[in-house]
């Protein structure tokens, strides 16, 4: 099942990358997102990794010459522009991060992309654009940030044209929450902005419902939670007064909130979906 906090609001989401933003791109080389280590010795950095997980993401899509498409929780900008230079086609993204709007705007006119890259603060419940206006859609690791992923997949439907697609990365729950880790996971989610964690199991249901079909789904957690956690906690490590002061906290108070993301994170049995759908040429039954 889909397991929410209902007092993160998008709001709580945007204040916290307004204030972290710079951050985990600083650590991520430019990127907001886990990286993908396909052959786990291959020394790669987080930076050159998150790169990889988003060409992998981009190959998903398939040829997007000519096309509308749409990046819900667009982040920095970074795999926006990346999708964008993949390929001829006129990329749209969404945050809910006024400094992410700013970021990414910058971004896309330094790399010569703004002509046909634009980004637009928006709520992803309640997407501003209308019915059937994109020819794909893609979530790079977002979902986990939506107070509800049933509703965001409902307006990704929506603005979905018929047969157009759908690719999502998202990390998902291998299993669900044992009752003894209930608080530390909670306290962990309010202090990361996550409302909620979706059961692996339960994507299929969560797109049907949207009336989507699915076509692909795959769990790669084993090449991206581990070592993507590791980096960005030695990222931590190694900024630690800049971090503290992004959580308007003391070092002492600050060594505390890596304690507790460290309870939540071994709490969690977490894995990292990697999907394919497809909006249907016509409804069922038509």
């Amino acid at each position: 099942m889909t397991t929410a906090s209902q007092n993160i609001s998008p709001d709580h989401v945007a204040d916290y990358y307004d204030r972290l933003t710079d951050l985990i791109g600083e650590a991520a080389g430019g990127n907001l997102h886990f990286g993908y280590w396909p052959h786990p010795h291959d020394g790669s950095s987080l930076g050159v990794a998150a790169d990889r997980l988003t060409d992998h993401l981009i190959g998903k899509l398939g040829d997007i010459a000519g096309r509308r498409v749409l990046d819900v929780g667009c982040g920095s900008g970074r795999p926006t522009v990346r999708l964008a230079r993949s390929g001829p086609a006129e990329v749209v993204g969404v945050t809910v991060s006024p400094v992410q709007i700013e970021r990414a705007t910058a971004l896309a006119e330094r790399e010569g992309v703004a002509d046909r890259v634009r980004f637009v603060r928006a709520d992803a419940m309640t997407l501003p654009f209308p019915d059937a206006s994109f020819d794909a859609v893609w979530a790079l690791e977002c979902m986990f940030h939506m107070p509800s992923p049933a509703q965001v997949l409902g307006e990704i439907a929506r603005v979905l044209r018929p047969g157009g697609r759908l690719a999502v990365m998202d990390v998902v729950l291998r299993e669900p929450v044992a009752r003894r880790d209930r608080g530390a996971v909670e306290r962990g989610r309010s202090m990361f902005a996550v409302p909620a964690h979706i059961e692996l199991v339960e994507y299929p249901r969560l797109i049907l419902g949207a009336g989507l079909r699915l076509e692909e789904l795959a769990d790669l957690g084993d090449d991206i939670i581990r070592p993507s956690m590791d980096a960005l906690g030695g990222a931590v490590v190694a900024n630690s007064a800049a971090y503290a002061a992004a959580f308007g906290v003391d070092t002492e108070r600050f060594d505390t909130l890596v304690a507790e993301w460290a309870r939540m994170n071994s709490s969690l049995k977490l894995g990292y979906v990697v999907l394919t759908a497809k909006r249907p040429e016509c409804p069922a039954g038509g």
